[in-house]
């Protein structure tokens, strides 16, 4: 279960190269002879923020194209930042209904007078490039996968840089080039925050560390003295392999033991989407999965020691897949599985089962489920790129799901992507039987994940939302549940995102904790914004929990050591917030180059007249298999840390 071996890239095996689809490429021979596309497959963000080609193509002609094959291209980015001084730009490609063979590369054109050879000078000029399995295809350098893929970059330089960027997918090939020169500060440009470390942690280790650059994503769930953690890990057999497989944890806070279980992860993605998710009440023990052919939600009501149940639920066509599952389970035990699919037209529907106990032991806990049809709780107008869901059940059973998604189209005046993310809530009321959907923000932005934290319930209910625009965080309440929503405050700077909103009471004044991660000036920190009383005051102070580094590597290169892509997740236990988080060590080792369904409507579960929380039965013993201790020499530190 633990890497033995160093494993210094992907290869992308499976993937081909071909792109298979649609005349896409040839295998290993770049994009030569592929359909060269104009519109819909690149977006380049500072940040959330996308950023706006040049008016006029100034850049190809000092450049030489004829290495990478003389690709038509579509259009030009032209920013600027001081000489040293932090930046990042983020590169991602998608294909329509989120699924499908798609790559992202980049390339190396000019630094400062010179032409590079290869990809290495990229880091050597003083920036890194982070994405899902980095491979050497000089003289591009490719992220690849499943409906979706994107390449960072993150560092500084002292002369001018011109990069290509390429995104292919099954509809073609769309090139662009992006000059990086000295002067003035731009949107590229990171802004250092001033948080103050936090002074209320009470845990801080590290659970577990790997090598492979197949390990991320965590999530967790908490269920008295245990922690469950599950993530992505990489093919321990074959260090080489682009096989992933699904790691799962415990932590005894007790005892300190990390124990642990795996099963194998057939998704053919390459760690861009969160298609995993836990939810956890006394001796259940809930891992749902999507990324492929259906979703998955496996059972155990032994707190994780063995799985006596799997259901499946449908993710759309033969040839399509669910992404971004969530789950949440109520104090009565019922279960909420939340997911979106493609339909039939490609448009995305988010997708609601819910499961509740069918049979119980002496002690009343659960130990089989039911679950009802799916049902659709919303559809997009357009082809949609989805956001992880925030998902909730109140003290009372009122269920609350908070999501979003990015469109992106083409704008002919700027002659590239235009984006717009949607922002929304929907609640039902214990005992109804239909969903209040609002309009909560819209913004020009790139989405991640909307977050909802609740208090109270019924028509009373209080939800605390939280999403990303291009200026950061933002928080938004409603009184109503959910009916109306306040002005949001801004919480964090430009490029925050991840948001994971908590409300609980703390001898009798109503604590609100908002996470996030925060582009520091060379890698993502993980930042902490309180309200201590929110009724007494709606000013936050802000804390920062973790802090990015940058250190020297062979050749004087950059190392970054920062929170990885989507690499926290937070839960309560009792009025504690606990972490997980992966902190990754950024370097340049990419391996070399080897040779749907429409609109369904299910009907939903029955519920009980009256809502009643479970009793805590005794509890099981959960994951009893040890696991290696940490490296400290690993590239991935999964680290827990519990906050007061």
């Amino acid at each position: 279960m633990k890497n033995t071996g160093k494993l210094f890239g992907i290869v992308l095996a499976g993937f081909g190269l071909a792109m298979g689809v649609g005349g896409c490429g040839s295998k290993g021979g770049g994009t030569r002879g592929a359909t060269q596309t104009q519109q819909g497959s690149l977006l380049v963000t500072a940040g959330v923020q996308p950023l706006t080609p040049a008016s006029a193509d100034t850049v190809s002609a000092t450049v030489d194209l004829a290495p990478l094959g003389n690709p038509q291209v579509s259009e030009v980015y032209d920013v600027t930042t001081p000489a040293g001084e932090a930046f990042a730009i983020n590169l991602f490609t998608r294909n329509r209904g989120n699924v499908g063979d798609v790559r992202v590369s980049l390339a190396h054109l000019l630094d400062g007078g010179a032409a590079p050879v290869g990809t290495s000078t990229i880091v050597r000029a003083g920036v890194i490039p982070v994405g899902g399995g980095l491979v050497d295809r000089s003289p591009w350098l490719d992220s690849a996968g499943d409906g979706f893929s994107r390449i960072s970059l993150q560092g500084s330089v002292t002369q001018p840089q011109v990069y290509a960027v390429q995104a292919e997918t099954p509809a073609g090939v769309q090139t662009a080039l992006i000059r990086v020169a000295i002067g003035p500060r731009s949107p590229i440009n990171v802004d250092a925050q001033l948080p103050i470390p936090a002074p209320f942690v009470l845990d801080h280790r590290t659970l577990y560390s790997s090598d492979s650059f197949q390990f991320g994503l965590p999530t967790c769930a908490t269920s008295g003295d245990r922690t469950t953690v599950v993530a992505y890990e990489g093919d321990d057999g074959d260090p080489f392999s682009g096989n992933r497989y699904e790691l799962r944890m415990q932590y005894d806070r007790t005892t300190g033991a990390v124990t642990g279980g795996a099963s194998d992860e057939r998704s053919p993605d390459r760690n861009n989407w969160r298609d995993h998710e836990i939810a956890a009440l006394f001796n259940v023990l809930a891992v749902v999965k999507s990324g492929e052919n259906a979703v998955s939600c496996r059972l155990s009501f032994d707190r994780g020691a063995t799985f006596a149940q799997t259901a499946t639920f449908p993710a759309g066509l033969a040839q399509f897949r669910a992404r971004l599952v969530q789950c949440a389970m109520a104090a009565d035990y019922t279960l909420a599985v939340l997911y979106w699919r493609p339909g039939a037209d490609f448009l995305s529907e988010l997708v609601l089962v819910e499961g509740t106990p069918s049979s119980v032991d002496a002690n009343g806990s659960p130990t089989a489920y039911a679950f009802g049809a799916p049902q659709v709780i919303h559809r997009t107008a357009q082809d949609a790129t989805p956001a992880i869901v925030g998902a909730e059940y109140s003290a009372g059973g009122d269920l609350v799901v908070g999501y979003g998604y990015s469109t992106w189209s083409w704008d002919e005046v700027n002659r590239a992507n235009a984006v717009r993310s949607s922002f929304y809530c929907s609640t039902r009321l214990f005992g109804a039987a239909a969903f209040q959907e609002t309009l909560v923000d819209e913004d020009v932005t790139f989405n991640y994940d909307p977050s909802v934290a609740l208090v109270g319930q019924g028509a009373g209910l209080s939800i605390y939302y939280g999403y990303e625009t291009r200026g950061g965080v933002r928080m938004a309440r409603s009184v109503d549940a959910g009916a109306s929503f306040s002005a949001p405050q801004a919480l964090g700077g430009d490029g925050a995102h991840l948001p994971k909103v908590f409300a609980v009471d703390v001898a009798g004044a109503l604590r609100v904790d908002v996470l996030f991660l925060q582009p520091g000036t060379v890698a993502n920190e993980l930042h902490l914004a309180r309200y201590s009383d929110y009724a007494a005051s709606q000013v936050p102070t802000v804390y920062r929990l973790t802090t990015a580094t940058q250190t020297t590597g062979p050749g004087g290169t950059p190392v970054l050591t920062g929170v990885g892509w989507l690499g926290y997740d937070a839960c309560l236990d009792g009025d504690d917030v606990v972490i997980t988080y992966d902190e990754t060590r950024e370097e340049f080792l990419p391996m070399p180059m080897p040779v749907a369904m429409g609109l369904a409507s299910g009907a939903p579960n029955a519920q009980a007249a009256q809502f009643t929380a479970a009793t805590p039965p005794p509890l099981a013993p959960g994951l009893t298999t040890p696991l290696a201790a940490p490296n400290a020499a690993d590239r991935h530190q999964l680290k827990l840390m519990r906050l007061d």
